[in-house]
């Protein structure tokens, strides 16, 4: 049996943060969470705020990241991510995403950090 995989991008303005051969991926888009699995159609999304994650076969993730928004063009088992902001879920904690949130002076990057703190915490009370 053929092993079909996903090349996925993950980029913001002048950086790509991520490029990787996936079996599927997990995006935070407008309407609700969206997996990508291999052959899908050719689809443009609209993404939100929110958690992007890598997963494995069995949708267990593998790598995650927080995202502020943007696109995603998907077509011949390739996923683009655009997004104008990203924080690896490994290298921000509930503090730090905390003391980001007080310091931004945007209300979009308040917006971005706060959703960060709620779903960490979110992650702690569930431990």
């Amino acid at each position: 049996m053929e092993r079909k995989e996903i090349i996925f991008r993950l980029s913001r303005p002048f950086k790509v943060s991520r490029t990787a051969a996936v079996s599927r991926v997990q995006l935070p888009a407008v309407g609700g969470a969206v997996t990508i699995l291999p052959d899908r159609a050719p689809t443009l999304l609209l993404l939100t705020n929110g958690v992007l994650q890598i997963l494995d076969r069995e949708g267990k993730p593998l790598e995650r990241f927080f995202i502020k928004g943007g696109v995603a063009d998907v077509a011949r088992n390739r996923c683009a991510v655009s997004t104008e902001k990203v924080v690896s879920f490994d290298k921000i904690d509930l503090q730090r995403a905390t003391e980001k949130r007080d310091e931004a002076i945007l209300p979009e990057d308040k917006t971005f950090y706060q959703m960060i703190v709620d779903y960490l915490s979110l992650q702690s009370a569930r431990k």
